[in-house]
């Protein structure tokens, strides 16, 4: 054979053993309770009960009409650009820098500074030169200082920025807290509580989301929110933009300040509120004190970003950590478990734990679409232990993949690990595929996985990396 056609396949032959991969068949059983109602058709795998999700979700018309209401005299136009500024605002958000992160930031510029601008060149200079040294290097500090460090303040909401605030994120924020208060309905069907209590409640989303749900059970709706304005334009929307009709809800209160009484309620909800917090010690303290009230279900919600998904994931440790046996608490959602977070343990990884949801946008100004998206990160917890035998299912925490016949599910298991699964017919049965084709990021697949088994797939066709081993 010519020595040149020779090399070519020994190069030819090297490169097809470096791109045979190692891959895992997964053993996976379907909940056998459900198996059953599967086979009979009880239950179409595309209402299987891991998929809590209503689809496409918007206010009811009561709220939009309120909405729609209270703009007035503003102008649409002008008022769509404020809302869409204020949100791409608050989406961008870091938490405040603590005190320690400063100083370690101000030792590293100050050494930083010092190797630029050596403090020994001051004594060589002249008095009217040194003058000029020292603004100049005084104007090096400030500036590195503001490169490198965010500047965090909270947001001062008046009656226009709540307007802006309701108009621009009130259909989000609604579709979101239905999407994850649904979860609890369905699969705690003997949850109906009696009372409510939001910290940051805004213009009231909520509310407007817990009623939807129980309004036939909740006598009592109590929400905070540090800004009047805020709890004036909530109780505005419920009169439906006009001040003298009775509110649709019964029972309402609004305080600007978290109140001393111990009063226990069955859902507290902590939504798009973590940013406002000056410091972790104020974060944990406004989480022990709400953990505190809750009777049932603590419901923390905040930006899908990878800083509001560490803000979530910080409380989420916080109240688990908590040593008193009066306050230990589970998950329900979205993690099967209570160990760390596979997504945030590792710090090389970026990514954050989120979700993403479509919503019904206000129909106004540039407003044109029927379906917007948003991404959240989230956590609901429950006082005591949690009976819902289905808690084990794992989370799909990015979108299915569909291929020609076989399904590519990334999922958190119940034992904290991040696991790819390529479903297929033949591989995992009927059943165990068809409930995860119907399944998207966000639900849970009825299914406990099994043991991994290594096999080995080429990527080359057998005979043809046997015939290059036969001429070598």
């Amino acid at each position: 054979m010519n020595t040149g056609l020779k090399i070519f396949k020994c190069l030819r032959y090297e490169i097809s053993k470096q791109l045979v991969r190692n891959t895992c068949k997964i053993a996976v059983e379907v909940d056998p309770n459900l198996i059953e109602r599967l086979e009979s058709c009880d239950v179409k795998p595309r209402n299987h009960p891991g998929i809590s999700k209503l689809g496409r979700i918007e206010l009811p018309s009561s709220l939009r009409h309120a909405l729609e209401k209270a703009i007035g005299d503003h102008p649409v136009k002008s008022m769509f650009k404020d809302c869409k500024q204020l949100d791409q605002y608050i989406n961008s958000r870091h938490p405040p820098i603590e005190q320690e992160e400063i100083n370690t930031k101000m030792r590293s510029i100050m050494e930083e500074v010092d190797r630029r601008m050596p403090p020994e060149q001051l004594s060589l200079l002249g008095e009217e030169k040194g003058v000029k040294w020292r603004k100049k290097r005084e104007n090096l500090i400030k500036r590195l200082i503001a490169q490198r460090n965010y500047a965090w303040k909270p947001i001062e909401y008046g009656s226009y920025e709540a307007l802006v605030y309701a108009i621009g994120r009130g259909a989000k924020e609604y579709a979101v807290l239905i999407s994850i208060l649904n979860e609890i309905r369905v699969r705690d069907g003997a949850f109906h509580p009696r009372s409510f209590f939001d910290f940051g409640s805004g213009v009231g989303t909520g509310m407007w989301a817990a009623s939807n749900f129980w309004k036939d059970s909740i006598f009592e709706y109590y929400n905070v929110d540090s800004s009047r304005s805020m709890n004036d334009l909530s109780e505005l929307i419920l009169r439906e933009g006009n001040e003298n009709q009775q509110m649709s809800l019964r029972n309402v209160f609004y305080r600007q300040f978290l109140p001393a009484m111990e009063t226990a309620y069955d859902l507290v909800v902590l939504s798009y509120t973590l940013f406002e917090l000056p410091s972790t010690e104020s974060r944990k303290g406004v989480l022990l004190n709400l953990w505190k009230k809750c009777n049932g279900y603590f419901v923390i919600v905040d930006e899908g970003t990878r800083r509001g998904s560490e803000l979530v994931n910080e409380a989420r440790d916080f109240i688990l950590n908590i040593q008193s046996e009066e306050l230990k608490g589970s998950v329900f959602s979205p993690c099967p478990h209570n160990l760390t977070c596979p997504r945030l343990a590792n710090a090389i990884d970026r990514t954050p734990c989120n979700f993403e949801l479509g919503y019904v946008p206000l129909h106004l100004g540039g407003v044109k679409d029927d379906r917007q998206t948003t991404r959240y990160s989230y956590v609901v917890l429950k006082k005591g232990e949690i009976s819902d035998a289905t808690r084990n299912w794992p989370r799909l925490v990015r979108p299915t993949l569909q291929r020609s016949k076989h399904i590519v599910c990334r999922m958190c298991t119940e034992d904290a690990k991040l696991q790819e699964v390529i479903f297929t017919q033949s591989k995992h049965g009927r059943n165990a595929y068809r409930c995860a084709k119907a399944s998207d990021w966000g639900d849970r697949l009825p299914i406990k996985l099994g043991a991994e088994l290594p096999t080995i797939r080429k990527t080359f066709r057998k005979n043809i990396v046997k015939s290059e081993k036969e001429d070598l």
